[in-house]
């Protein structure tokens, strides 16, 4: 079963004991991937552990979770880059297109512009 986020309020405090309620009775719920995990359920969120994040089931597949990466310093990346991260700053957004070797280029980026 998927686990669901408290409702927020606009008081703080209040939030942070939604939020503390919700991770001591929930924590057990969220799991680590695997490879025999069965992505045949839609919504259901896991962590990569290989691949190091998070993973939602949508039509028969793990897709990641769009999550801001450290935006790379270089068109080779950094060991730890995978395929498949994004990160973006002010001017533009960066996708890594390969898994971190150490001389192939794998961060594409594009401009941003506005409309």
């Amino acid at each position: 079963m998927p686990v669901r986020t408290p409702i927020l309020g606009n008081d703080l405090r209040q939030w942070g004991r939604q939020l503390q309620l919700f991770l001591n009775t929930n924590l057990g719920k969220l799991f680590f991937k695997s490879a025999d995990d069965n992505p045949s359920e839609n919504g259901i969120f896991l962590w990569d552990e290989e691949k190091n994040y998070p993973v939602v089931s949508a039509q028969n597949a793990f897709r990641q979770i769009a999550m801001k990466q450290a935006t790379p310093t270089s068109s080779t990346g950094a060991p730890g880059n995978t395929a498949g991260m994004i990160a973006w700053d002010a001017n533009y957004i960066y996708v890594c297109t390969a898994d971190h070797d150490g001389s192939t280029a794998i961060w594409k980026r594009t401009a941003l512009a506005t409309f």
